[in-house]
């Protein structure tokens, strides 16, 4: 209980004093700047990554499609792994023609996924995708 009065109470007598002695003006002048500065870090974070997947990719089509992450056939390993991040897992296997790999994606309990995308020779195969 008293931690809940602490983790509670605590923030609220803050506040409620801090607001008696300064009034609601420069309270409120720094919650809206906070929220400035943390969008405006979001956006630029945005526009880093669009430039080096434009520097990188040159088609604006695909660049959209990885940026959003977007997974199709045909897509390089490359271009995979720009979209969604490194796999949780991958399980390789060596065939007489071709090389496969699966890259597990969203563990859901001991060797589970939720996601499951076949890499053939280094270019998205298909995927099997649970809910």
């Amino acid at each position: 209980m008293f931690a809940l009065v602490v983790v509670i109470g605590l923030p609220i007598y803050i506040a409620t004093k801090i607001f008696e002695t300064t009034g609601w003006v420069l309270p409120t002048v720094l919650v809206v700047g906070v929220v400035l500065l943390i969008v405006g870090a979001k956006h630029a974070q945005k526009q880093k990554r669009l430039a080096y997947l434009r520097a990188k990719y040159h088609d604006e089509e695909i660049v959209q499609q990885i940026y959003d992450g977007y997974f199709w056939e045909g897509q390089t390993k490359e271009q995979l792994r720009d979209a969604l991040g490194e796999p949780s897992a991958i399980d390789n296997k060596l065939l007489k023609t071709m090389t496969r790999e699966v890259w597990k994606y969203h563990p859901s309990g001991v060797n589970r996924y939720r996601l499951r995308i076949t890499v053939e020779n280094g270019r998205v195969a298909g995927w099997d995708k649970k809910t």
